[in-house]
């Protein structure tokens, strides 16, 4: 006999990461505008198919509260800033995370054109430290009011719990990024991010076969307590990991 459970939750699954029907297809404009400024500055972004389908999952699941790992100049995140100017769902959280300051610049741009999308900041600093300290600001301040636990602890590192988690910071580093994040999410939440290629069999780059190792422990490791799918699209596989 069938599982009919494990079949639902195959088809919720799958489901969550189609394509979304209500979306445009075509890309914003500013989107475009800064993929040509990608192409100046030698900098890689995900696949059109992998922006456009992480923005039409976003829209499915209206999240009130996001975090995007890795913004870089803001590529996908202009897609999601458009879908909820257009949108009347808007997350009141949106924190965009990038280690470096230069970009952090370039992103703090970017919000300012889309300024009607409040509860929009950037967040500059390493994701992993960001996130340890975000889990114990929460549990310090989990007995006292916001008010009283800005005013003692200062601004939460980030704002806790997240509905969506998306992870874009490369191979290196991927699964030390998931690992940080997935405490993060609440019972619900989501974590989207890009499957690592796979090395061919004659790769030399000794850090990129450490690197996609690390994403099958992971993969093993996760896939144990948590929901997990895959979408192959152009240019990529989106991951989804949910509690």
């Amino acid at each position: 006999m069938e599982d009919t459970a494990t079949i639902s939750q195959d088809e919720a699954m799958a489901a969550l990461l189609a394509r979304n029907p209500a979306q445009p297809r075509d890309e914003p404009e500013v989107a475009t505008n800064i993929g040509v400024q990608l192409k100046h500055m030698e900098l890689q972004s995900p696949s059109l198919s992998i922006r456009r389908r992480i923005r039409d999952i976003s829209a499915r699941l209206q999240p009130t509260s996001v975090i995007e790992v890795g913004a870089g100049i803001g590529h996908l995140s202009s897609w999601l800033l458009d879908l909820w100017q257009r949108e009347d769902q808007r997350p009141s959280s949106y924190e965009l995370v990038e280690a470096g300051p230069k970009f952090g610049v370039i992103l703090k741009r970017l919000l300012q054109r889309y300024s009607e999308v409040a509860g929009a900041r950037v967040v500059v600093g390493k994701f992993e430290q960001l996130a340890a300290e975000a889990v114990a600001w929460n549990a310090a301040s989990s007995s006292i009011s916001t008010q009283s636990a800005e005013a003692s602890l200062g601004d939460a590192p980030l704002h806790l719990p997240a509905d969506l988690v998306i992870v874009d910071v490369g191979e290196s580093g991927q699964s030390n990024c998931i690992r940080a994040a997935l405490p993060l999410l609440n019972d619900n939440g989501w974590l989207l991010t890009i499957e690592p290629e796979v090395p061919s069999e004659d790769e030399t780059d000794q850090d990129k076969i450490e690197a996609f190792q690390e994403w099958i422990d992971l993969v093993k490791e996760v896939s144990q307590n948590r929901r997990m799918a895959f979408q192959p699209l152009t240019g990529g596989t989106i991951v989804a990991i949910g509690n």
